[in-house]
């Protein structure tokens, strides 16, 4: 990433697009109001113009009618599985050591912003730096960073975490919501973010419980983000008939072979995961319809009823009508 450019990874706005789809609100128009595509956010290569990222997230607030949508896309996000954590966690030995890990291994990547650690007597800081001047207010961008320093703090800390005892400081307070009432919100300048909170938190010892990451590998109930957003295409375009490797590859603005070695690098591969989606809709449709196993099995793309139940059970360990027994009852099934 170069390094004289204030550049932002596009796949940081998926989360601001499945949040505005769990609105039920249609996020393309708010992508394209900046000249961006959901479908761009797909490739973890690419990279945009901070303002117009910081543009874009404050479009995202409107759009869904949300002062606070920043925060709380934040206070939602796993952190299981960020590598950086998961590096954190597996050298550090205090909270103080784990900051300072997240701080230089997050400035690696970073060319928009400069995130600290301060030590000032009996104060610290958590903050954010910005290397440039932002030409609008950044007050979703703020909001959000603090939410997401918010959550690492409280995972180095646990249950000893005393909300009281912060003071976070934005450009706009207005953004953030009730529950950062207890934190003292200050208005700042546009130049980022700042958690102050006692230096004597940074001496805690970092609790044994906070490693349930490891660096080699996500938990195995994380998808990784990539994963999870070309599923999402998927989805939205299942029902337009088989979809094939290409028409996949088109969807998300990528050559064949490139997205196959996007996923083969998260060990899956486009078939596969097609394939997670239909069973997906299988589970679906089995348990929220009563329409019959062949009726399904048509729509899912499969020549006959028995090629279905087959590959259901592979997927499953039972059959389809099994499985719907579970999930309704009783209830007879015509085939």
């Amino acid at each position: 990433m170069p390094q004289n450019l204030p550049l932002v990874k596009l796949s940081l706005l998926r989360p601001y697009a499945n949040a505005l789809r769990d609105r039920g609100l249609d996020p393309e128009p708010v992508f394209s109001g900046v000249g961006l595509s959901e479908e761009a956010t797909l490739d973890p290569e690419m990279s945009v113009h901070v303002m117009v990222a910081t543009q874009f997230v404050e479009n995202a607030a409107e759009a869904a009618g949300d002062s606070f949508l920043a925060a709380r896309i934040a206070a939602g996000l796993d952190l299981d599985g960020w590598p950086v954590l998961a590096d954190a966690e597996a050298r550090a030995s205090t909270v103080g050591e784990y900051l300072n890990i997240f701080v230089s291994t997050a400035n690696e990547v970073a060319s928009s912003a400069v995130e600290y650690l301060h030590l000032d007597g009996p104060k610290a800081t958590l903050g954010e730096r910005r290397a440039f001047d932002p030409s609008i207010l950044p007050a979703q961008n703020d909001a959000f960073m603090a939410g997401l320093g918010l959550s690492i703090l409280r995972r180095a800390l646990r249950d000893s975490m005393d909300p009281s005892q912060i003071q976070v400081v934005v450009s706009e307070p207005k953004a953030l919501p009730p529950e950062f009432e207890l934190m003292h919100p200050m208005k700042g300048d546009r130049s980022g973010f700042k958690l102050v909170f006692p230096s004597s938190w940074l001496f805690a010892p970092l609790e044994a419980s906070s490693g349930t990451v490891t660096l080699n590998a996500a938990p195995h109930h994380s998808t990784p983000e990539f994963v999870q957003s070309f599923r999402q295409v998927v989805r939205a375009h299942f029902d337009q008939g088989q979809l094939t490797a290409g028409d996949c590859a088109e969807l998300v603005s990528m050559s064949q072979q490139k997205l196959q070695r996007h996923l083969a690098s998260f060990g899956t591969n486009i078939s596969r995961e097609i394939d997670v989606v239909r069973q997906e809709t299988a589970r679906m449709l089995l348990s929220t319809t009563e329409r019959s196993i062949r009726e399904i099995a048509t729509e899912l793309g499969y020549s006959d009823a028995a090629n279905f139940t087959r590959a259901f059970r592979r997927a499953h360990n039972q059959a389809p009508t099994e499985f719907r027994k579970e999930a309704h009852g009783d209830q007879s099934d015509a085939e």
